[in-house]
């Protein structure tokens, strides 16, 4: 920005009069004073209705981060919040900003249903919580940004939002972003801490990944040589680790490559490549799309989780014609009982990146090959249910089910529907605008395949085997204003 001020000062006497010089010059210092930055600053706010039901007490990764879940079959939760964020206008191209984030019960929520992560959790009940998820300084100039402190990170792909509660995951560190290059976008950030959706503090990213010694069935989950005393019976209770991260994406009309490392010192390193090719056939409506995706994790330094050595891949095709998409995907991890969990891969400092991540099932368990389809509809404005968007999806899980493997788990398969409504701006009640307002519904079914024999899992291995014995539906309703 500042170059662009000193060229103005340069042309100025070739293109304008003295009083315009002074008009321009009078502009530029009235946007570089204190009461400009406060009063141009922007507000966000999004106001949200969550409520979730489970018929199961199945505790998957992206849920709760709390070890004590329901105590009875089913799950629930039921509350209102949202945040509300202000930013300054910038100030000699520096700004700062601050967002609120809280969730409160609302309406039935009985702590034996608690698991679900949508109210606070850790004293045993579904409570609310508040906190300042986001409170940072910015600098922008032209194509680097600068951010310190508590922030959302929504474009990282390991590290994200994972927006699926009642509030996102937000992380605090440094982050800077450069766009010099045409076609190509850098990112590298040091990140210390994150909070968890349904969390007050601020945790650092080791502990947030949720490693433990054993399972609640007693399997020992780490593998490998590694210090003991690191943990108790909550999990990972020793030194506070950092992640540091770098990102490089190019992009252009005809295909994309991502390129992504993040490393946390005596823990992991995960490599993330992800690209994809797009082909519009001329004169034609149809746009098809083909993506593939790899990542791999390994352990260093102290090796403080054991042995660590996995990797995932995935390949995904996709067609658009008109209103409709129609897409096929396969996802395949690593089986090794050498690695933590038998090759699980690590997912929790934001969204699964597997293409086959659903509504429920994640396609991050070791050994997992999965493959989903799925299709979706967006009805035109003329329409009888103008803007609405639905999606239909349904994905095979085949898992590494011998009952003499250590990290056996069940066969299984999700049906999702979704269905997607956003005002459109032209649309009031008695005079009040709608826009900014989203209805969301999601219901998938979960198929658990039970036909194995649990009692011998138990006699050959000491312990009993992960198992769910019942189909279960998990139902979501999310009500969105934002402003």
């Amino acid at each position: 920005m500042k170059y662009k001020y000193l060229l103005i000062l340069f042309f100025m006497p070739l293109t304008t009069s003295f009083a315009e010089e002074q008009n321009l010059l009078n502009d530029i210092a009235e946007t570089n004073t204190l009461s400009y930055a406060l009063s141009q600053g922007k507000f966000k706010g999004l106001l949200r209705y969550s409520g979730q039901y489970r018929d199961s007490n199945l505790h998957v990764i992206q849920d709760s981060p709390t070890t004590n879940t329901a105590n009875e079959k089913t799950q629930q939760y039921s509350a209102i919040g949202g945040y509300l964020g202000y930013e300054t206008a910038p100030l000699y191209n520096t700004s700062v900003g601050a967002t609120l984030y809280t969730s409160q019960p609302f309406g039935n929520n009985p702590d034996d249903r608690k698991g679900l992560g949508g109210l606070y959790e850790n004293n045993g009940e579904q409570e609310s919580y508040t906190v300042f998820g986001e409170a940072f300084i910015k600098f922008e100039i032209d194509d680097h940004l600068i951010k310190v402190g508590r922030q959302e990170m929504p474009d990282y792909r390991f590290v994200s939002l994972s927006d699926i509660r009642m509030t996102p995951l937000t992380h605090e560190g440094v982050i800077y972003e450069n766009t010099f290059f045409n076609h190509f976008k850098l990112n590298f950030a040091y990140i210390t801490k994150m909070k968890e959706r349904n969390a007050e503090k601020f945790i650092d990213m080791a502990t947030a990944a949720r490693f433990k010694e054993k399972a609640s069935s007693g399997k020992r989950l780490i593998r490998g040589n590694y210090d003991p005393t690191d943990y108790d019976s909550s999990g990972y209770i020793g030194r506070k680790k950092e992640m540091s991260m770098a990102g490089l994406i190019y992009t252009n009309d005809t295909f994309s490559v991502e390129g992504w490392n993040y490393y946390i010192n005596d823990f992991i390193n995960t490599l993330y490549l992800y690209g994809q090719y797009n082909i519009t056939p001329v004169n034609s409506d149809l746009a098809l799309s083909l993506s593939a995706q790899y990542a791999n994790q390994s352990d260093v330094g102290d090796h403080i989780a054991g042995n660590i050595d996995t990797w995932f891949y995935g390949l995904k095709f996709q067609a658009v014609i008109n209103r409709t998409t129609f897409f096929i995907g396969y996802n395949e991890v690593d089986y090794n009982e050498n690695s933590y969990d038998g090759g699980t891969i690590f997912v929790r400092w934001g969204s699964p990146q597997m293409f086959n991540s659903f509504q429920v099932q994640d396609s991050e368990l070791a050994g997992t090959q999965s493959i989903g389809a799925g299709v979706q509809y967006q009805f035109s404005q003329n329409s009888i249910i103008p803007g609405v968007i639905m999606r239909l999806r349904y994905a095979n899980y085949d898992m590494p089910n011998s009952l003499y493997k250590t990290d056996a788990r069940q066969d299984r398969s999700e049906t999702t529907f979704d269905l997607n409504y956003a005002f459109a701006k032209e649309t009031n009640i008695g005079g009040v605008s709608l826009d900014g307002l989203s209805i969301q519904f999601r219901v998938a079914y979960n198929n658990y395949d039970t036909g194995y024999d649990f009692a011998a899992y138990k006699q050959i291995h000491g312990y009993d085997a992960e198992s769910v014995t019942d189909d279960f539906i998990d139902t979501r309703l999310y009500l969105n204003y934002k402003f």
